[in-house]
């Protein structure tokens, strides 16, 4: 397939077509028909630079030996720099760009080392899962969450955008309907990114949808697999510093039955549903246990500002 402009003076749309078989598909509307995935990964990439990037660093990177040495090296150079300067041997504009050019590397340097240092210190996986959620239900709570990640998307050049989407996404395949609109029919994501997912489930983190029955509805709700008692204790504690939340276990038979959330009000939001089991690793079977649960708490009524 190939891609081309089309268009009035007024709009120009991006279509790719096939000359062989001239099926031809615009741009906007491929990018429409992606877009709550591109906001899933957008808010999962946001996330993962503001919280979760010490559970993906490797733990070699924690040496700053090397970073110090080459600091050390350049700090030597700023300070022959400035002598020669000094003694008259070099010009003001001679020493002005090249003590700006050493500052700068310095500069750079040294934020790859606090980036290092930040990374290596202690945290928990749980409490940092807190954070996450305590931040993403304050912005649920204003109406601002998916207006957040439409101005991150759209602030974005189209080189930006198609460089974002081919580190999560090999390949994309889209089929047109009865309606002519486009459809996800597969995809097919990047071994890097399925690494990602792989560590956070390692460290106990890992969520995806869970359909549960709620007041008669079917509602979706993000649910952490392998999570352990010990580590729930340490989200609901981390939580309970901004919501008063609850955790509701729910009554199960076996991994495949249907659950559903009795909460004490109705008024109560669930923030996640939890599956807790001690091994680190997943059912083998239909019929091995595994206890779920639902956090929630009581969000106060609309008209009360809450600071973040």
């Amino acid at each position: 397939m190939k891609c081309k402009g089309s268009g009035g003076k007024k709009k120009k749309y991006m279509y790719y077509n096939c000359e062989h078989c001239k099926l031809y598909y615009r741009e906007d509307l491929v990018e429409e028909c992606l877009q709550d995935f591109i906001y899933e990964l957008l808010e999962y990439d946001m996330n993962v630079k503001k919280y979760f990037l010490p559970i993906l660093a490797d733990k070699k990177t924690t040496d700053i030996s090397k970073l110090e040495k080459e600091i050390m090296q350049l700090r030597t150079q700023k300070e022959r720099i400035k002598k020669a300067y000094v003694s008259g041997i070099v010009e003001m504009e001679d020493f002005s760009e090249d003590y700006k050019l050493i500052e700068e590397k310095i500069d750079i340097l040294e934020t790859k080392k606090y980036e290092i240092l930040s990374l290596s210190v202690s945290f928990s996986p749980h409490q940092l899962m807190a954070d996450r959620d305590i931040e993403r239900e304050l912005h649920i709570r204003s109406n601002n969450l998916k207006e957040i990640l439409k101005q991150e998307w759209n602030k974005k050049s189209k080189e930006d955008k198609q460089e974002f989407i081919s580190k999560f996404i090999e390949s994309v395949v889209l089929t047109k309907n009865e309606k002519g609109k486009l459809e996800i029919d597969k995809l097919n994501f990047r071994h890097s990114y399925i690494e990602q997912l792989t560590k956070f489930f390692n460290a106990g983190i890992f969520e995806t949808y869970y359909s549960l029955d709620r007041n008669g509805n079917e509602e979706e709700y993000r649910i952490s697999v392998n999570m352990t008692e010990e580590q729930l204790d340490e989200y609901i504690a981390q939580m309970n510093k901004t919501f008063d939340v609850e955790f509701y276990e729910m009554y199960q038979n076996n991994y495949t039955d249907d659950y559903e959330a009795e909460l004490n009000s109705k008024d109560e939001k669930i923030i996640r549903v939890v599956a807790i089991k001690d091994e680190k690793k997943f059912p083998i079977s239909d019929k091995e246990n595994i206890r779920i649960g639902a956090v929630a708490y009581t969000p106060p009524p609309t008209n009360v500002l809450v600071a973040n």
